[in-house]
């Protein structure tokens, strides 16, 4: 009898090993599967078009999203290139937007130098770096702009916002703080600027935005297949705050992070700084960028999402 109820338990103890041995086995596999799975989909890529003959292919965690319209009221006041044809997408894993348009060329006529420095310029200049964000990029919404507009009563006499003397005399201006949606896209347009300034002054009426602070680096003359782009970049010089952070739903890794912003302006090559009659496309690309990141810059990420746009048909050899 006893050998009989040791045998019965070595045989319920095999059964017990075996089938722990199975249900490990089925979960290692469906661990396998998912992270195969998960692997697989991070690697599908998908083609968007940009404009005719011009395209970029990027991981499905990019997705496409309509941003708010650039209200209409700031259009008189913006830079010379007038956007068409709007691709936005977000990362929300990686805290980063991107968006692609086509515009005329008002570059006509000049050359790299003198893009390079109207880029450089101070934020109201018209066609600085940080213009190129708070007028078409993170505008403030048609609200804000109807509100400031109609807040007449909180008119004063100050300097010109981007005036560079202190003996400038005074202008009539009224200032109004834009309240940012809860997105990603919010949180960008927030470290853009906090609101906007309309100015009288004796050449007319102007708007400015009420922009933060930034590091310009140097330009930068990148190639693409087929493509030739002068790109420019603004790191927000203070970091993410905590209640920034809070408010937006930021995770908490972000908080002391500096927001970076990145401009890329190319077209087919050559690009065309001089007018061509015989050529069919003279058309200027953007790519514009906004990401966050803890402990590092996204400028290598922006530098390889610029290198997967493409012109096909074109040789990527052509230069400037």
């Amino acid at each position: 009898m006893k050998l009989g109820r040791k045998r019965s338990r070595a045989f319920v103890v095999a059964a017990g090993m075996l089938l722990a041995w199975g249900t490990m086995a089925r979960t290692t596999g469906a661990q396998a599967s998912a992270g195969a799975a998960a692997g697989e989909s991070a690697a599908r890529m998908i083609e968007h078009g940009i404009t005719n003959g011009v395209s970029v292919e990027l991981p499905v965690a990019w997705t496409e999203f309509k941003p708010g319209d650039a209200p209409a009221a700031l259009a008189p006041y913006s830079p010379p290139f007038h956007l068409g044809g709007i691709l936005a997408l977000q990362n929300a894993q990686a805290n980063a937007i991107v968006q692609f348009a086509t515009s005329d060329n008002p570059l006509l006529g000049h050359d790299a130098n003198w893009l390079d420095g109207q880029m450089h310029m101070p934020s109201g200049s018209g066609m600085s770096m940080v213009d190129l964000l708070f007028y078409y990029f993170f505008p403030p919404s048609e609200t804000c702009i109807n509100e400031a507009m109609a807040n007449n009563t909180r008119a004063s006499f100050a300097p010109a916002p981007n005036s560079g003397s202190s003996d400038a005399p005074p202008v009539l201006q009224v200032s109004y703080a834009c309240r940012h949606d809860v997105t990603l896209d919010g949180f960008f347009g927030a470290q853009v600027s906090s609101g906007i300034t309309f100015v009288q002054t004796n050449d007319g009426p102007r708007a400015y935005g009420m922009t933060a602070q930034f590091y310009l680096a140097p330009m930068e003359r990148v190639t693409s297949p087929g493509m030739t782009w002068f790109v420019f970049s603004a790191q927000r010089l203070s970091p993410i705050t905590p209640g920034a952070s809070a408010h937006f739903n930021l995770p908490t890794n972000l908080q002391g992070a500096q927001a970076e912003f990145y401009w890329a302006i190319g077209a087919v090559n050559p690009f065309p700084w001089v007018y061509d009659g015989g050529r069919a496309n003279q058309q200027l690309v953007h790519m514009a960028y906004a990401g966050a990141a803890s402990g590092g810059n996204k400028r290598a990420e922006f530098m390889a999402m610029l290198q997967k746009v493409q012109a096909r048909g074109v040789s990527a050899a052509a230069g400037e």
